[in-house]
């Protein structure tokens, strides 16, 4: 890989938004482009992902409401309500694939992970009801878990960081976009 310049991207938080550069890379043997995004920015979304991880949270995994999400993660009308609803449509519409991508890697590393279980997802305390885009949140956590015993530059990582790291994981396994 050899450096091909950089541009410029604009992440925003609930209240202002910086200008930063990002890397891009060649690789000389297939002549293809690629960029190295820090760790606090997925790919095609605006706002850093703390603001988004807790707007799917709110939405996903509290089960807030519209309003109870708006009043909770958007400060100033940003980010906005429509901005947030496509958020979590996206992640509803990318967690079938995702999810059998995490349970498969759980199942080929991890054994003993209770995502395992025969009997199913209720032994776990899931309730059948639960959406896909609710059981990858869930399982990302025994991932991150998992990956944190195998790579010491996880070992900082936590409950905040899982959807940074997932989008990063399942990016460098081919799966696309997540939100």
């Amino acid at each position: 890989m050899v450096g091909h310049g950089s541009y410029r991207r604009k992440p925003k938080d609930q209240e202002r938004a910086w200008w930063i550069r990002v890397r891009r890379w060649r690789c000389q043997a297939c002549h293809r482009t690629t960029s190295c995004l820090p760790s606090f920015l997925l790919p095609w979304r605006h706002y850093l992902v703390w603001v988004i991880q807790e707007v799917l949270v709110q939405r996903l995994e509290v089960e807030g409401s519209w309003a109870e999400v708006v009043a909770g993660c958007s400060d100033q009308g940003l980010p906005a309500l429509r901005t947030m609803q496509r958020w979590v449509a996206a992640l509803a519409d990318q967690s079938p694939d995702w999810l059998l991508a995490v349970l498969a890697e759980l199942a080929n590393q991890d054994t003993k992970s209770p995502w395992l279980e025969p009997r199913g997802p209720t032994v776990l305390g899931i309730r059948p009801s639960t959406t896909a885009a609710q059981s990858l949140l869930l399982a990302s956590l025994d991932l991150l878990a998992w990956a944190k015993s195998r790579w010491r530059e996880l070992a900082g990582y936590g409950v905040a960081d899982r959807l940074a790291f997932l989008g990063h994981w399942g990016n460098g396994r081919g799966l696309g976009r997540l939100v």
